[in-house]
């Protein structure tokens, strides 16, 4: 898995994309004008009204300690309950503190249990960390053919890393028949979402 920092970066970025409600759109507002006690307020407020992106933003806002004492608990509780309430980026979160150790112990069937919930939702980055669980056996019996569905399901849906993975798995013949044809196809995909994100 990625580190720990990245994971809270992407994670924080993704979440401040998809917002709804004024109070979340406000806090988006002030995280990119780096004024994170207000911003705090906002996603605060927000949370408080059910807003479950803005629970998560407030749990990554005190695990990462911006605009507040960092606190691995507090972090935890917002998150957990934005998680609970089947939110699919605080479910993924969930997954990668249990699977990191990140104020708690490391907990491989938490992490998994979670991974799975979200991505059953499709949320990609938790499709991808399904499939390098399943792929490293690590948290999970090791199962190549599991680890390559995962991976082709955020592949599908433009996962960048995953694209990767596919496209080695099917050069090498690991969890799926070797397919060179397929393998291309996929390198292909890889340069034109490269091309797209630019």
């Amino acid at each position: 898995m990625k580190s720990f920092l990245s994971f809270l970066f992407i994670l924080f970025a993704t979440i401040c994309v998809n917002a709804d409600s004024s109070l979340y759109e406000r806090g988006k507002e002030l995280i990119e004008a780096k004024d994170y006690d207000k911003a705090l307020k906002a996603f605060v407020l927000a949370a408080n009204t059910g807003d479950l992106d803005a629970m998560t933003a407030v749990g990554i806002m005190y695990i990462g300690g911006w605009g507040v004492e960092q606190s691995d608990q507090l972090g935890l509780e917002y998150i957990t309950k934005a998680a609970k309430q089947s939110h699919p980026k605080a479910q993924y979160s969930l997954g990668a503190i249990y699977y990191l150790g990140v104020g708690v112990p490391v907990d491989f069937d938490k992490a998994f249990s979670w991974l799975s919930l979200s991505a059953k939702q499709g949320y990609l980055d938790a499709q991808h960390n399904l499939a390098e669980m399943y792929e490293t056996g690590k948290g999970v019996e090791k199962n190549l053919k599991k680890a390559y569905e995962y991976y082709l399901m955020a592949a599908r849906n433009g996962n960048l890393d995953s694209q990767i993975q596919v496209a080695a798995m099917y050069r090498d013949g690991i969890g799926i028949e070797k397919n060179l044809e397929k393998s291309q196809y996929w390198l292909n995909q890889i340069e034109k979402s490269k091309q797209d994100s630019q």
